[in-house]
């Protein structure tokens, strides 16, 4: 891949030992900013996903995106060409920004999860954070309503 991976680790190159090491780490620093990424990295290589580290400043070609994204590439074209995913050009070459695809595959994850809860009827009320609570006087007006 480009240079937009500074490190790449799969589940099966991680030993159990490896594991305990970078349990320790996460122990001793519980409550770091870097604990707690490791502890999710932790996490994904113990369920046996991949984890790739990308430089969020970093470009990707179409191919290289595509590939982190696990689809086609005419696939991801067409969501670039119908403006959900932001590119640039470099000459004659399209270029993803890192930051723009992270920001497209978390749209995507919520989309995938409305509409999941859609299908299976589970409603989802947004949190609409509580203003003031009314007096009594502005309850009562509104019942007189």
């Amino acid at each position: 891949m480009s240079n937009a991976v500074l490190g790449q680790l799969k589940s099966t190159e991680f030993t159990d030992a490896d594991a305990e090491r970078l349990r320790d780490f996460i122990q001793e620093n519980t409550g770091s900013n870097l604990a707690l990424v490791l502890r999710s990295i932790l996490l994904a290589l113990e369920e046996g996903q991949s984890v790739n580290v990308l430089a969020d400043d970093a470009e990707l070609s179409p191919n290289e995106a595509a590939k982190l994204l696990k689809m086609s590439r005419p696939h991801l074209l067409k969501f670039m060409r119908d403006g959900y995913l932001p590119f640039h050009m470099v000459g004659s070459h399209k270029r993803i920004r890192v930051s723009d695809l992270t920001a497209f595959m978390q749209a995507r994850e919520a989309g995938a999860e409305i509409l999941a809860d859609a299908l299976h009827g589970t409603p989802q009320t947004p949190e609409v954070p509580a203003a003031h609570p009314f007096s009594d006087s502005e309850i009562n007006d509104l019942n007189d309503l």
